[in-house]
This record gives C-alpha cells, sequence and structure tokens, in this order.
C-alpha cells in the first residue's frame, strides 16, 4: 500500500495557558516515480495464433456473421486484398461469405479494398478474377459471374491469402499499406486469362444490388502490351440506401510482369468494352504464372502510380509476403501471452485461447485503415451544398478538393507546433467507442492520435464531426454523435498527439449549436426537441446514444488543460460542462421508476411538463443489454434499484445463480438481438458483465467474463458472436483476455476481472506493465488478491494513468469466490486512513518533539490534500500532502505543563476521489523546565 508521510515538529515551550498554531513553510515535497518496465527484449513469434477465418459464417445462434475478410492486409492498410463472395442480405458485408461448416464455395471476384466485419457492405473495388478460359469476371450487365472452390484449398494468415479455384488457378494474394500484389498460376501456358471489371463494388455481392454502376462513371485503360492496366472504380455510398449519399472513387494502377499474347483479328479478349477487360497473357511452360502488383489511390492514377513505386516497385512476391508478416507480428508484440513463446509445449485448450486472443487483437489492428497517399494526399470531406438526398445507384461521384496532411499544423498546448502524418478512414465509432478506441489508444497512441487528427481535419472539412466514416465520407446508420465518445475515450487513454484545441471547438460546437452538421448530417438529429424537452420523444436507444454523447463530451473538455478551454476560438466555461453533466444525467427522463427499467415517452403535452412513459423501442437489441450502455450512470442506476436487484436483474441477464453453479449456453449468451437474455454479438450490451463490480460481486463477473469468452467465441469459421464492426467485438475478447474493460467509455479507467493468461506483457507506448496470476483462470476463475507493484489493490477499479505507470499487477487467484474488493466502491472515493507516530510521548518544555503523520490510501494511489494537526479543538498546524511525499514544519507553540492529545486529520482537496480520516489520538506530557539552582 502507497504511504503519504508528513513529519512536523512540535516544540513546546512554557508560556501562556493556549496553544498558538504558527506554520513555518513547509519543506518542498518530492514524488518517487518508477523508470523502466517489464520488457521480454525480443518479439514472440505471434502471426501463427492468427486464423482470419474465424468470424467469416454466420452465429448459429445470433443470426449474424463477424462480417470479416481473410484478405491480405498490413496493420492499418488502405488495401485488404481478398475475395469477394455472394452476400445474405448484411451477411457478408465485409466481402467474404461461407457457411461454417462449408466443403465449398464461390468467389464473385478479388478486390483490393475491404472493411473490417461492418455490419452493412461498402468497399470492393477493382474487382477480378483469374481463368483458364476466356471468362469475363462479370456479365455484360455488370454482375459477377463467380468461380467456384473447395475451402480445402484455402489458406490465410497475417498479409497473405490463397485459393485454388475450381478454373484450376491457384490465387495468392499479399499486401503493403497502399498496395496489393496477387500471384496467379495457371493449368498451363495457354490458360493465362485475367479479367477486370470496374464496375463491380461491394454491392455486386447481392443480386438485388448488382449490375448499377454505369462504365461511363468508371474508366480503364489497357497498354498495348498488357503490362500496364490503369483506372478509376466506384466505392459504393456505405450502407446504401441506408448511409452516406455520396460514392467515392478509388484509381489504381497495375503492373503485370508478362506481356500479352497475340490474338486472332475479331477477338475480344484483349479489348477493353464498358469499363471490363479480359485480358491473356503470354506464359511459358517452364513459368505458367502471372504476377500483378497495384497500387491504389483516392486522388488520382498518378498517385496510385506513386503508392506502387515507393511501396514496392520491384520486391517480390515471397518479400512482400515475408514482410507483411514481420510487421503484423510486431505489431501483435504489443501485447505478449508468455507461453506463446512455446508453441510446442501448448495444450490444445492453451492453443485455442492464444488463436482467439491474438486473432481478435488482429482485427483490432486492423482498423481504421490508412486514406492519405505516400505523398499524404487524400480526397477531402468538403462537400459543396446544395447536397443529394438520394444515391447515385449509377456511380456518380461528385468533385472534391484533394487536400494533404502538410496543410493541418496546428498549435500544441505548450505553443509548440503539431502535425500528423496519416490521414485514416473507416470510422464505425458507433461500434468502436465502447472499446476498440480505447485498446488502440493504449497499444498504439502514435496511431490513434493521428486517427483523432483525421477526425478534427474532417470535421473542419465537412463542417462538424462526421458520425461514421468512409472514404471521405459521413453517414447516420446510427443513433447519436459518436465522434464524441471515441474522441473522448482515446484522450483518457493515452492517444493526445492531436489538435486539441480545434477538437474542443469542434466539440462545443456539436453540443450546443443546433445548427451543427457535416455535409448536411446533425451533429444533433432534432435538437431543439432534445434541449426543450430532455428527451426524444417515442424513442430508447437514440436517447441512451445521445446522452452517452453528452456525457463524453463533458469528459473530454474536463480533461483539457484550462489554456484550451479559455482559447478565444473554444470559450468553454465550467458551467458549460456542468450544463453537458446535467444533460448525461436526463437518463432518468426515460427512467420508469416504479418497475426500473429504461423505456421511452411520449413527447408533452404541455409546455414544461414531460409526456407519458410509454414502452421502449431499442435498436438491435432488447431493453435488459441497453440498461447497462451507459456505465457512467450505474451508480446512480445500481442505487436507484437497490444492488440487490442489479444482482437480480444481471443474474437473469446472463442466465447464472449467485452461487455462481450454473453455466450458461452459448444461445443463452449470445441470443440475438431480439433476446431478452445476453447478447454479445452487438456493442450495447458490451459493459455488461463488469456491472457485478457496481454491485458489490466482482466474483460474479469473474466468472461471467470467463463463460463469455469461453462459450461466445471460438476458433472456428463462426466463432464470432456478431459483426466484428472494424475491430469492436474483437477489442472486447481483448480487454477480457487480460482481465480490464472500459465500461464508462470517455473516463479514464477500468473495470477488472480475472485475466486469462498466467503471464501477459503489455507495452504501453514506452511504458511496460506485467500482468501476472499465481495459476491458470481457466481452473481457477477467481480473485483472491490484487497487488500493484507489491502494494494491495482491494477494489475492482484502476485508473488508467495507474496502469500504465506500473510495473507489475499480480494476481492470487481461488477456485471458488472471494470477497475480494466486495466492501469497496470502483468507482467511488478511495478510503484513507490516517495514524500519527510522536518521536517522544514525554517531554519538557523548550524541548522539541516530531510527529510524522502517515495517511494510506485504499487503493494505493495518494490524493492531494491537508493533514490537520490538533491539540483536542486546537489547530496546531496545517501542512499540505502530496503524492508519496513528505514534508517538515516546525511549529512554535505555546502551552501549559500537563498531557496534551494530539491527532492528524486527512483533509482531501477533492471529497469525491478520497474520504477524510482522523488519527487516533496520541497523547503527549508536556513537563516543567529543569530548575537551575542559584
Amino acid at each position: 500500500m502507497r504511504k503519504s508521510v508528513l513529519t512536523f515538529r512540535c516544540t513546546a515551550l512554557v508560556a501562556g495557558t493556549a496553544l498558538a498554531a504558527g506554520l513555518a513553510q513547509p519543506a518542498v515535497a518530492h514524488t518517487t516515480g518508477h523508470g523502466g518496465g517489464h520488457a521480454t527484449g525480443h518479439e514472440l513469434p505471434l502471426t501463427q495464433y492468427v486464423n482470419p477465418f474465424v468470424g467469416t459464417a454466420v452465429s448459429s445462434t445470433s443470426g449474424y456473421a463477424g462480417n470479416v475478410n481473410p484478405g491480405a492486409q498490413v496493420p492499418f492498410g488502405m488495401v485488404d486484398f481478398g475475395p469477394d463472395t455472394p452476400r445474405t442480405d448484411f451477411n457478408g458485408s465485409g466481402g467474404y461469405l461461407t457457411a461454417a461448416n462449408a466443403t465449398s464455395g464461390k468467389v464473385n471476384f478479388f478486390s483490393l479494398t475491404h472493411l473490417n466485419g461492418p455490419g452493412c457492405p461498402g468497399q470492393g473495388v477493382v474487382g477480378m478474377m483469374p481463368a483458364s478460359t476466356p471468362q469475363s469476371v462479370a456479365t455484360a450487365a455488370g454482375k459477377p459471374v463467380g468461380v467456384t472452390f473447395k475451402t480445402a484449398t484455402e489458406s490465410a494468415r497475417p498479409g497473405e491469402y490463397a485459393v485454388t479455384l475450381d478454373n484450376q488457378v491457384g490465387v495468392e494474394l499479399t499486401a503493403t499499406t497502399r498496395t496489393g500484389m496477387a500471384q496467379f498460376t495457371y493449368p498451363g501456358k495457354d490458360a493465362g486469362y485475367f479479367s477486370l471489371d470496374t464496375r463491380l463494388n461491394a454491392n455486386s455481392n447481392m443480386s438485388s444490388s448488382a449490375g448499377k454502376i454505369s462504365a461511363a462513371s468508371t474508366a480503364l485503360t489497357v497498354a498495348d502490351d498488357g503490362r500496364v492496366l490503369t483506372g478509376k472504380t466506384v466505392a459504393p455510398a456505405f450502407c446504401t440506401p441506408y448511409g452516406t449519399q455520396f460514392n467515392s472513387n478509388v484509381y489504381f494502377y497495375l503492373e503485370a510482369d508478362k506481356p500479352l499474347r497475340a490474338q486472332p483479328d475479331g477477338s475480344t479478349v484483349n479489348t477493353v468494352h464498358d469499363g471490363a477487360t479480359v485480358l491473356q497473357y503470354d506464359l511459358t511452360d517452364k513459368d505458367p504464372t502471372l504476377t500483378i502488383r497495384v497500387g491504389i489511390s483516392s486522388v488520382s492514377v498518378a498517385n496510385a502510380k506513386l503508392n506502387l513505386k515507393t511501396e514496392n516497385a520491384r520486391s517480390t512476391f515471397d518479400q512482400v509476403r515475408a514482410k507483411a508478416d514481420a510487421t503484423w507480428n510486431s505489431r501483435l508484440n504489443a501485447v505478449q501471452v508468455a507461453e506463446a513463446a512455446r508453441p510446442a509445449s501448448l495444450t490444445a485448450a492453451q492453443r485455442t485461447d492464444l488463436t482467439k486472443f491474438y486473432t481478435g487483437l488482429y482485427r483490432v489492428f486492423g482498423s481504421p485503415t490508412t486514406y492519405s497517399d505516400v505523398n499524404g494526399d487524400f480526397r477531402s470531406m468538403e462537400a459543396t451544398p446544395p447536397y443529394p438526398g438520394t444515391v447515385d445507384t449509377a456511380g456518380g461521384v461528385p468533385d472534391r478538393p484533394v487536400t494533404n496532411v502538410r496543410d493541418y499544423t496546428y498549435k500544441r498546448p505548450d505553443g509548440s507546433t503539431g502535425s500528423y502524418t496519416t490521414h485514416y478512414s473507416s470510422l464505425s465509432m458507433w461500434d468502436t467507442y465502447r472499446s476498440q478506441a480505447q485498446l488502440l489508444a493504449m497499444l498504439a497512441p502514435d496511431v490513434a492520435s493521428d486517427v483523432m487528427q483525421s477526425l478534427v481535419v474532417d470535421g473542419e472539412q465537412c463542417g462538424a464531426f462526421p458520425h461514421w466514416v468512409d472514404a471521405s465520407d459521413d453517414s447516420t446508420p446510427m443513433a447519436g454523435d459518436n465522434a464524441l465518445p471515441v474522441l473522448a475515450a482515446s484522450y483518457a487513454f493515452g492517444a493526445t498527439g492531436f489538435d486539441v484545441t480545434t477538437a474542443a471547438r469542434l466539440v462545443k460546437q456539436s453540443v450546443f449549436d443546433p445548427t451543427s452538421a457535416c455535409n448536411g448530417r446533425a451533429s444533433m438529429s432534432d435538437a431543439t426537441t432534445y434541449l426543450r424537452d430532455g428527451y426524444y420523444p417515442d424513442a430508447t436507444s437514440a436517447n441512451i446514444e445521445r446522452y452517452n454523447s453528452d456525457h463524453a463530451a463533458a469528459a473530454f473538455l474536463s480533461a483539457l488543460p484550462e489554456r484550451v478551454l479559455t482559447d478565444p476560438s473554444v470559450s468553454v466555461t465550467q458551467a458549460d460542462i456542468a450544463r453537458l453533466d446535467d444533460r448525461a444525467s436526463w437518463w432518468k427522463n426515460i427512467f420508469d421508476f416504479a418497475d426500473g427499467t429504461i423505456v421511452a415517452r411520449e413527447a408533452p403535452t404541455s409546455a414544461g411538463t414531460p409526456g407519458p412513459l410509454e414502452p421502449g423501442s431499442y435498436h438491435e437489441s432488447t431493453e435488459p443489454n441497453y440498461f447497462w450502455s451507459f456505465g457512467y450512470a450505474w451508480p446512480d442506476l445500481i442505487r436507484t434499484i437497490g444492488t440487490d436487484g442489479a444482482v437480480d436483474r444481471l443474474n437473469t441477464l446472463f442466465s447464472v445463480d449467485s452461487a455462481l453453479t450454473k453455466v450458461p449456453t452459448l444461445q443463452q449468451l449470445n441470443g440475438g438481438q431480439d433476446s431478452q437474455g445476453f447478447y454479445m454479438g452487438n456493442e450495447m450490451g458490451f459493459p455488461a458483465p463488469w456491472a457485478y463490480d457496481f454491485a458489490g460481486k466482482p466474483a460474479s463477473t469473474q466468472y461471467v467474463v470467463q463463460q463469455l469468452m469461453r462459450t461466445a467465441f471460438s476458433t472456428a469459421r463462426d466463432g464470432l458472436p456478431g459483426d466484428d464492426d472494424m475491430g469492436a467485438l474483437s477489442s472486447w475478447y481483448v480487454f477480457a483476455g487480460i482481465g480490464m474493460f472500459p465500461v464508462s467509455q470517455a473516463e479514464d479507467g477500468l473495470a477488472l476481472s480475472t485475466p486469462q493468461f498466467p503471464d501477459v506483457t503489455l507495452h504501453l507506448g514506452k511504458r511496460t506493465v506485467r500482468i501476472h496470476t499465481d495459476r491458470d483462470a481457466a481452473t481457477s476463475p477467481f480473485i483472491l488478491s490484487l497487488r500493484v507493484d507489491g502494494r494491495t489493490q482491494d477494489r475492482s477499479w484502476l485508473a488508467v494513468d495507474r496502469l500504465s505507470s506500473s510495473r507489475t499487477l499480480s494476481y492470487t487467484l481461488s477456485t471458488s469466490p472471494t470477497t475480494w474488493a466486495t466492501t469497496t466502491d470502483p468507482t467511488g472515493p478511495t478510503t484513507s486512513r490516517t495514524s500519527l507516530q510522536l518521536d517522544r510521548h514525554v517531554q519538557r518544555a523548550g524541548t522539541t518533539t516530531a510527529a510524522t503523520a502517515t495517511v494510506t490510501f485504499g487503493d494505493d494511489v495518494a490524493q492531494p490534500g491537508t493533514v490537520v494537526f490538533r491539540d483536542g479543538r486546537r489547530i496546531l498546524a496545517r501542512v499540505p500532502l502530496g503524492a508519496g511525499a513528505q514534508a517538515t514544519a516546525t511549529v512554535p507553540t505555546t502551552v501549559t505543563r500537563g498531557v496534551h492529545s494530539l491527532t492528524a486529520v486527512f483533509v482531501p482537496d477533492d471529497r469525491t476521489r478520497a474520504g477524510g480520516s482522523t488519527s487516533k489520538a496520541q497523547h503527549l506530557v508536556v513537563l516543567a523546565p529543569p530548575h537551575h539552582g542559584r
């Protein structure tokens, strides 16, 4: 336990009849910090534990696929070079879908861009297909033809995808950040056909939306020898027709390593028609392969060529594949599970857990995606009004300015100049604000800072923070102003290297200006109604998202330096923040206090009088899951329904009992969007398992989290319980695996549970933290005790700054439930205990005695405050207490002879963070001075 020690000296002088307090300047406090950190000193071989096929099939319980693509990508890569297969409604929105136990499938085409686990389709451009006969990849109408394959011939690992098609062509794909590379192996020298159709995109994967892109919206040029193909494709408006109204262009520059074979007169092979072509390359018996490399860009063919020449001008396929693997391995080593270093000694269960964990981390680092070119160029989000009301399904794309990352330097709070190097897109913020943004900020703060700067730049260009970013466009498929919790979460968890002044201005605009909008999409929908009445009528989940956004805005602004808030462009006051805090409490407007549920409310019947309560409406889920979706309000929620009521509600949600003897089934833990039980497959329920921590039952959190990791996730194709949503679902698993979760998304703290592995090292920027357990959570899922850097931690909450400044978290585990952290409020004020020690208890007047006050805090994090030294009711001295500091003050006193009862009282500066305490009395006997004779 951390102790803050304060010393002062009492000088007892014989004089008057009262003790008078006179305080000299205390000594300057000094703080002891931690240096260095645990590190392995080398990388572990981690890519072997990634299975990109996990989540490519539909969950048997939720009815939704993970919607991930097994294609080749590097971390945060613009390119995800992989297969596109037929889609069923929204399943397959990431471009790929097979049945869980499928032995065969069909590839519509291979494309260079895919979103990572979205719930709606997008991207899928530069559609191509190798063939052994002159077969077009699409019909004359632009609908894919498709080629079948056997799943047994598929393989995938980070940075590589391969399959042998039933047309006898072997396909191998790999990638750099902005380029893709393919190696096609044909059955013979005369079979080297290759088809490309610029009209294809993600919407082509479902028959009802295929074939709508006009060739007039695309372009394709083939060099005479076929060694260079260039053109323009159309990435569809994300989530057509529910998302953005804008399509976007992707330009490409493709090089082939062989020339075309001459064709007889009248042949349509090696010709271009309606943005499509079928080419035959001149192969040989000795080398029946064709290797292509492709650069892409949002700006131009010239930039696509520049990207290719910069990243992959002449590397071999094996070199690119090996570099992609090495890049992934370095990124995955941000979290090092010690047992991963010993693959030969792993049990089947250990390998399964490692595969689930590192596949999850792999998906976390797949999003967001790079959008700027190697020279910094990218297509702006600045659209010109009037904005279209519908999507041009023929593929029209309005002109936009080209901008560059160098155009957006900014002034940091300390006055220095800041900048960013990469502009990012693919920001699924309704999904990622729950946990992916926090994890990315912890493990890759440099990338996360550039992502936040990208968000700020988008806001400057389109007029306000966007909601859901694909390419250079905003869409609103979900409720809420979700850039705000992403921004607040990223800042709280370590991503601070962006233009926080402009961010603060845009946050203020979003929450206080009803006209705030990004390309016509309002920051706050129906702001007049919401601000007047405190709720949206006839809605539940939309209100919850708005309250989350308001809380996030308050949290972000509260965390900023005062000089940012007082900047003339910002001018945010504490009264403004208080208004937002008050708005975050408006969830009570849709709370039914009679039965303890979240419901909806009709419109007011008269001004200032809320309308009557009515049954709730819950987007993509149910009330029991949404109830726990705003963790910042848990203390009030639990006080409202009572701890017993909270525990009963949670037990019902997870199908467990308080004795923790019931084992829930997969159906009970992932019942789908209509289930009254838990729905692991969607984000609103993510924090719920840790709510037990706040209801005084942390052992139930520990049990339920382990059950979810074991039951709701697997290494099969249907191993994800729902859409991965740009790494959101995967980030839940990673956080659960290391035993913590950001339940109040915009705040800098983590609720605790049991780590899955006995020995894990986190690399948090320049610091490392080792998480160690004395046994395996598989057999001992309960926490008996936790020590942070050797000091006892008695609460189930850990501040982010304490985690990042620590060296070790050491857990002692138990096979049965314990009472650890049951008596301490996870996020309430920490307890304090003050003790007082005197050098001497008997002294003569005129001599000095040292009195030492020691303040010990329940969570070992010293809080600022003042120690007041008293003699009975009289104050002797007030001395500031620093975190872990020692201060000495000389207190002149005038006392009478006799017995004095001294105490030390700790008074915290902030009572929301620490409680006060008083020491036991110590008696000081003051004797008369010695008598000296004549």
